[in-house]
Formats: C-alpha cells, sequence, structure tokens
C-alpha cells in the first residue's frame, strides 16, 4: 500500500524481527499511552513464540519502505478473534499503522474482529475507526500485571 507515509507492507515475522521488536515494546512512551507494562524478553519471546506458533494466530511484521516498523496480530481469547498492534514511536501520525491495519483486515477473512484500546490512547482509536471498527463499549479496566487501570474502550468489525 502506497501513501503519505511510504509502501507499507505486511509480512510473515522471522525471528531476527524480535532484535527490532522488542526495542519497541520497552519505549516508555509509547507503553504510557497504551497503559500498558513493559514485558521482560523472556516473556516476550515466550508471548512471540505463542502467537507465531499457534494455528488460530496470524502474526505479521510491518515494513515502511522496507525497515521493520512494528507488528500486527490476531488471536483468540474468550472465543472472540483479537488484533493487537504495535507501531514504533518515530512513525506516530504517519498513517503507517492505519495502513498496515487495512492491509491486515484485508488478509483475515474471519469476522468479527475484537480490539480494545485505552480511551486515552487517541491515536490507536483513531486508526481502529479509520479502518472500519466501530466502538461497542466503554469500561473501567483494572489494573493487572499486563495493564495499567484505564477507561477501556472496545471495538468490533463485522
Amino acid at each position: 500500500m502506497t501513501g503519505i507515509a511510504g509502501h507499507v507492507e505486511l509480512r510473515e515475522p522471522v525471528d531476527s524481527d524480535l532484535d527490532i521488536i522488542f526495542p519497541m515494546t520497552q519505549d516508555p512512551v509509547a507503553n504510557q499511552m497504551s497503559m500498558v507494562y513493559p514485558r521482560s524478553r523472556e516473556a516476550f519471546e515466550e508471548q512471540w513464540n505463542v502467537r507465531t506458533g499457534d494455528s488460530e494466530s496470524v502474526v505479521r511484521t510491518i515494513l515502511l519502505d522496507g525497515e521493520i516498523v512494528g507488528r500486527i496480530n490476531s488471536f483468540v481469547k474468550d472465543d472472540e478473534t483479537h488484533v493487537g498492534y504495535l507501531i514504533a514511536q518515530a512513525h506516530w501520525g504517519k498513517g503507517v499503522m492505519t495502513s498496515a491495519l487495512s492491509r491486515f483486515v484485508e488478509l483475515i477473512e474471519l469476522r468479527p474482529l475484537i480490539a480494545h484500546a485505552a480511551k486515552s490512547n487517541i491515536g490507536s482509536c483513531r486508526v481502529l475507526e479509520k479502518c472500519g471498527f466501530v466502538k461497542i463499549d466503554e469500561c473501567d479496566s483494572p489494573e493487572t500485571e499486563r495493564y495499567m487501570a484505564c477507561i477501556e474502550c472496545k471495538y468490533r468489525l463485522d
């Protein structure tokens, strides 16, 4: 897909992607915006291996003009197919994530797709809405080992 951001591609992940994507998960500004606590390298690799080895999950590495800038995936939780994504802060606000998510939802034929975002994460909420997701719920989300307490929006794409 070509747009303002450059050429956005999705490709199957390879092991060497971990060394580029893991540092993105440690960005304190991104974590605060997403209301998540960073995982250790070991926990990140464990989750990566589960997602990439799970037949119900689809994982893709996001490339911008050939450079790795993020990842996107689907996974099944509570009998629903969820979508999650991460993009390097240097590429926020350039349309990269919107392009990547648009391509990803074309790839995933299963519907509905569910996504969650902290209400305060305006950029992520806008990406979801631009890609056709509709907000179906908003609730207080308590703090957990992985997530900060926040108001969370639940989105659905049919």
